[in-house]
């Protein structure tokens, strides 16, 4: 990360040709913009006779995509917003400019629909997203960056590690920042959901481009309209964007400082502000009177705050058996309410989540993607993997199980791409393949189970050498 003084050294960037319209992706005024494009990051990691329905659920989505397309009128989108360009700070002369060739995108009307992140088990979640690969690369980030993090940190008062866990699992650490245009995806969720924020993005992301605070050929993001490093909207940046490395413009696609700085901007402005010190999540055990209240398989997010001393005298205890109000150290720890949070009921990891958890929350509204982020917080500190196993007896893969597992069917003869820890449709209906030729249940599911059947029955392919490096975002 680039120095927080004016001597801050810019990440080494190329200019990015203007990406496809309709490709899919796996959320002031006053300030002139830095050269955008595309950074270089240098952080880069590298039932049986079923066997049709993977294909035909790639199909389905096809044709719901094709379906979706052909109802999608960017003419009368642009139509329906073009009147309101004037209450929200646009000429309507620039709204005809920065809209002349966006496009509605059916990839993201079917992103939208299909929200993968929500259908996937927990179990599946976590293990790619806050996996060693992560944990490692955080810890270098922060040994290399410690300086500039640190008076980030201090200025805003949060913890540093909350702004490297957000920044590793929303972009893992910029390698994946998204090739959609955001104003494309915006115009589309404004006209296809009319949620009253998705339309004011749209009215945002003209004003960056307007201001120039963008470069229209790398305004490019996700497919739900979120770009730079940590995945800001355009009304966020306008409201809650800083400038990290002092040189009086930011740039969250650049500007590593920037881009910390506007998180941890974020994260202090808004309702639930962040209290340092203050882990968002604790793993706990509970007491028979206390997980009496916890259902069994299915998600509890209790509505009961009590402080954390209240827990410990409830016999509430941390899963080392520590007191969930003291820090590991045994000093005390903020008297902060907490709620019971167990993401698979009884059974499985329970937690108490504090002010910090709604705090992640406020920055994006999963529960998944605050666990995840709380975890990866709790690992980048050295502190151990959850205690408590989740309630499956096929766990969930990491990222490099994921690409053995890729290789092993590269193998096998299914041709599900270069092995990038990405499961998309080519990698499950090369599973599901495997778990009918095995005569496992068939589901396409990337899981322990069939990876652990592949290893042991492999089927030797040609001399290969080292696998390549995967492509960022390819989802073989």
């Amino acid at each position: 990360m680039p120095s927080c003084g004016g001597s801050s050294r810019r990440r080494q960037r190329s200019r990015a040709p203007s990406p496809p319209a309709q490709d899919p992706d796996e959320p002031r005024s006053a300030i002139a913009i830095k050269e955008t494009a595309s950074p270089m990051h240098a952080f880069r990691v590298r039932r049986p006779g079923s066997r049709l329905l993977p294909a035909l659920g790639a199909g389905m989505a096809m044709l719901a995509a094709s379906a979706a397309h052909a109802q999608l009128d960017t003419d009368a989108c642009l139509a329906r917003l073009r009147p309101g360009a004037p209450a929200n700070g646009i000429q309507v002369a620039d709204f005809d400019t920065y809209t002349q060739g966006a496009a509605l995108l059916a990839s993201t009307v079917a992103a939208a629909q299909a929200q993968p992140e929500g259908k996937e088990t927990w179990w599946d979640y976590i293990a790619k997203t806050v996996d060693d690969e992560r944990v490692a690369d955080g810890r270098r980030l922060m040994a290399a960056e410690a300086g500039p993090l640190t008076q980030i940190a201090d200025r805003y008062e949060v913890d540093g590690e909350v702004l490297v866990a957000i920044f590793g699992i929303e972009t893992n650490y910029g390698v994946q920042l998204g090739k959609t245009r955001v104003l494309d995806a915006w115009l589309t969720r404004a006209c296809t959901e009319g949620k009253p924020l998705w339309i004011k993005n749209v009215y945002a992301s003209i004003r960056l481009l307007r201001d120039g605070l963008v470069v229209p050929e790398t305004f490019v993001g996700s497919w739900s309209g979120a770009f730079g490093m940590t995945q800001f909207i355009p009304t966020s940046f306008y409201e809650l964007a800083a400038d990290g490395d002092g040189d009086g413009r930011i740039d969250l696609y650049g500007s590593l400082p920037d881009a910390l700085a506007s998180t941890a901007s974020h994260l202090r402005k808004r309702r639930a502000r962040w209290t340092r010190g203050l882990l968002p999540v604790i793993e706990v055990k509970l007491p028979p009177a206390v997980a009496a209240a916890v259902p069994a398989g299915e998600e509890f997010a209790g509505g009961e705050r009590r402080s954390l001393a209240e827990w410990a005298k409830l016999g509430v205890v941390r899963a080392d058996g520590g007191r969930p109000d003291r820090s590991r150290s045994g000093e005390p720890a903020p008297d902060s309410q907490a709620y019971l949070f167990a993401p698979t009921g009884a059974g499985g990891p329970v937690f108490l989540a504090t002010r910090n958890f709604e705090a992640i929350l406020s920055y994006n509204g999963s529960r998944k993607y605050a666990l995840a982020v709380s975890l990866l917080i709790d690992r980048l500190r050295g502190e151990p993997a959850l205690a408590t196993a989740w309630p499956t007896d096929d766990p969930g893969l990491s990222r490099a199980e994921i690409r053995e597992l890729q290789a092993l069917l590269l193998a096998r003869g299914h041709d599900v791409g270069t092995p990038d820890g990405i499961p998309g449709g080519r990698t499950r209906a090369a599973v599901a393949a495997e778990q009918e030729r095995a005569g496992m249940a068939v589901d396409g599911r990337v899981g322990r189970r069939i990876l652990d059947a592949l290893r042991q029955n492999p089927i030797p392919g040609p001399e290969q050498g080292p696998l390549p490096a995967p492509q960022p975002g390819s989802g073989a």
